[in-house]
């Protein structure tokens, strides 16, 4: 063998060794990268197949890392370096190991995204977590210890969302004084768990093929705000379900057709309502609502109203719902889908055409609500007439004095009577009979015609009087008994006693 072709593998070997060290080294960096964002330092190994961490990191200070989309089977013993740390993602991998015991010195851990992983069951820890978001989304468990968040003291949102559970105990978050968002969606509860919680704000729980919901689901969890009810099999809202400080109320593609004046009655903090994709077809009445003051946004998207008839709430809901400030902000939402005279009309535009057979809602609704005022006006006119007629009526007079009426006994004359003739007072003759005015101050008579006595003059000296036995005695003729004309001071007695009897009429 040449001693110089020996040589020169000698002095190569050294050089090939190291090439491929350095290689091994810068691979081994490139598997993790750093950087800095929002003055936080990350440590980035996500989408690399790792299966362990490499063992020349020099980033222990990073405080956020990222180690999602792995092989990780188990949490590596790396991490218990990383003393800083606040957040730890490692969703997507193949964990299903409990949590490590050196979690509990990560004082500052405040995110743990464990979403996506092979966890089948949750159960209690060993030692005390300080996390406060836990993400347990995407995985498999469909059990939970009843106690098993019992040492997470600082935890305020549990992320549970796309697992298999179906029941969880009510006492489960009692002692979590800091709970505040709990998402229990997709999953396969048939009805809303009552959790005992004094903390608890927002609680989701749509698409759960919930179907019943009971008037007491939400009275345990005093502070409950927010309440995510949608994508569920639901039929119907219990009339007084109660809660005294719900505010957020989303019913959303459930199976809901009717309300009524007690639905919402117990719930007096009521604030934002989506009732969207749901079975209503009868337009609500306002009075659904009169407990809800603070009411401001309400979603009623994908329901198909029904408009038929004439009804009121056609108008009174849409100004309700759509006055300043609007509580929909869809206004094409509130649309009729039947009968077909006002199919894709406005709820307002089909209050119009029930008055208009013929669709006219113009000029004709203008002039039929004139017609309507001035009759009104005409009505309330005559009223006011008739009342000042009856206030402004003047008394009748009274009579207070006797009258003397001729040829006839005195007689008091009544007060609501009125003497309105004047007697003759010229050319007054005994032997004439009187006149029909004369006649109306004349006494009434009585007896019968017959009984009349017969006129007899005041100067006769017999004195005599006969009567009548019959009508026609009246047309026999019969000599004057003597001269019936009075003498002149007779006549001026007569004269003055009739201008006495109008006087004192007139008195």
């Amino acid at each position: 063998m040449d001693v110089g072709l020996i040589l020169s593998v000698l002095w190569l070997l050294p050089q090939v060794q190291s090439g491929v060290l350095r290689d091994v080294m810068d691979y081994q960096e490139e598997l993790c990268r750093t950087y800095t964002l929002q003055d936080l330092l990350h440590l980035d190994c996500s989408d690399r197949g790792l299966s362990d961490l490499p063992d020349n990191i020099s980033s222990y200070d990073a405080k956020v890392v990222i180690l999602s989309n792995n092989n990780f089977i188990s949490f590596p013993r790396q991490l218990e370096q990383f003393s800083q740390i606040q957040t730890l993602d490692m969703s997507g991998n193949r964990l299903s190991t409990p949590l490590p015991a050196y979690i509990e010195n990560f004082q500052s851990l405040a995110i743990l995204n464990l979403s996506n992983n092979n966890y089948d069951a949750w159960r209690k820890s060993e030692s005390t977590v300080h996390f406060k978001r836990l993400d347990l989304s995407r995985n498999k468990i469909n059990r939970i210890d009843e106690d098993a968040f019992s040492l997470t003291p600082m935890l305020s949102s549990l992320d549970l969302s796309e697992n298999r559970l179906n029941d969880l105990a009510t006492t489960m978050f009692a002692s979590a004084q800091h709970m505040d968002t709990l998402i229990l969606s997709r999953n396969y509860f048939l009805t809303v768990p009552q959790f005992q919680s004094q903390s608890l704000r927002s609680l989701h729980l749509s698409n759960c093929q919930i179907a019943v919901l009971s008037a007491n689901a939400a009275s345990e969890m005093t502070s409950l705000v927010v309440l995510d009810l949608s994508i569920n099999q639901i039929e119907s809202i219990p009339d007084n379900f109660h809660s005294k400080t719900l505010q957020e109320l989303d019913m959303s593609y459930n199976e809901v057709s009717s309300l009524s004046d007690r639905t919402f009655s117990s719930l007096p903090h009521l604030a934002v309502l989506d009732l969207r994709g749901n079975g209503f077809k009868e337009v609500w009445s306002t009075s659904y609502f009169a407990s809800n003051p603070f009411l401001r946004e309400v979603y009623v998207k994908g329901n198909r109203w029904s408009c038929e008839g004439f009804g009121v709430n056609l108008l009174l809901t849409y100004e309700f719902l759509t006055k300043d400030p609007p509580k929909v902000s869809d206004k094409a939402s509130l649309i009729c889908y039947t009968p077909s005279n006002v199919t894709q009309l406005t709820w307002q535009q089909a209050y119009i055409r029930t008055w208009h057979a013929d669709g006219s809602t113009g000029s004709e609704y203008t002039f039929m609500a004139v017609m309507i005022g001035i009759i009104i006006g005409v009505l309330i006119t005559s009223l006011v007439c008739r009342g000042l007629m009856v206030f402004n009526r003047p008394d009748p007079p009274r009579q207070t004095a006797e009258t003397t009426v001729l040829n006839g006994p005195v007689t008091p004359i009544q007060d609501d009577q009125q003497v309105r003739v004047t007697l003759r007072n010229t050319s007054f003759r005994e032997d004439l009979p009187p006149s029909y005015d004369e006649a109306l101050l004349l006494p009434r008579l009585n007896s019968s015609f017959h009984s009349l006595p017969d006129f007899v003059d005041e100067e006769d000296t017999l004195r005599r009087s006969r009567r009548s036995r019959s009508i026609g005695d009246l047309t026999e003729t019969r000599p004057r008994i003597g001269d019936r004309r009075l003498h002149e001071p007779e006549r001026d007695k007569n004269i003055k006693r009739v201008q006495n009897i109008r006087v004192s009429k007139h008195c």
